[in-house]
């Protein structure tokens, strides 16, 4: 949510103002109604679309596979398929990339998918750092093919200062270091959640959640 309202706030320009002890209105763009398509729907997707619904923002969440409902619990439209995915890139304000890290999504996100979203939307990358393609993001977001992005995580951490991305402007990329879920219940929530899957486990000899599928890679 952070990401979408730098962008839509302008959050540097109102720091750049009051550097300059500059007095600065200007018109603000709401979330409510824009489009966000989620490239890599699951369980991060889903509770990043409860967060959204309550924004009154129309979410498509883009799946490997084809669900059984064409629409989930938080009003999200469920796709799957390449066709489905060029839409969603074509059509979002925002298109955010929560893709898992496997040698078929290495360098996904790239030059072509990047000049196929609008002029005006904004990249949101908090999935795994291999899937986009850095130097094509630096300059889609240089060549004004894109209007902006967020980027959380990357290929190679911590970020080389050869790296296109720092010399990007403010208006154009919000560059964090691999720290959105770093805050100070991440260690005991972590634990908390193992130790309870360990217990459920104990109890019933199965789990339902966290699994990691070895051949698909996540």
């Amino acid at each position: 949510m952070y990401s979408m309202l730098y962008f839509y706030r302008q959050t540097w320009r109102s720091l750049a103002s009051r550097a300059e002890h500059k007095w600065d209105p200007f018109l603000m763009v709401e979330l409510r109604g824009r489009k966000v398509g989620i490239i890599g729907y699951g369980d991060i997707g889903q509770a990043s679309a409860k967060l959204l619904s309550a924004f009154g923002m129309e979410v498509t969440g883009v799946r490997r596979s084809a669900s059984t409902k064409e629409v989930d619990e938080y009003g999200v439209r469920l796709v799957h398929g390449d066709a489905e995915r060029e839409r969603v890139l074509r059509e979002s304000d925002f298109v955010v990339n929560i893709l898992p890290g496997t040698e078929e999504t290495k360098r996904f996100f790239n030059k072509e998918l990047f000049s196929m979203m609008k002029p005006s939307a904004v990249y949101i990358s908090i999935g795994r750092g291999i899937t986009q393609n850095e130097d094509d993001l630096a300059c889609a977001l240089r060549d004004g093919v894109i209007r902006g992005a967020s980027v959380d995580v990357f290929e190679r951490e911590p970020l080389p200062a050869e790296s296109p991305l720092w010399d990007i402007s403010d208006d154009k990329l919000l560059l964090t270091a691999h720290s959105a879920d770093r805050t100070a219940n991440l260690v005991p929530d972590s634990v908390r959640r193992f130790i309870g899957l360990v217990n459920e486990y104990a109890k019933t000899k199965r789990l339902d959640t966290y699994l990691v599928d070895p051949v698909r890679g996540y």
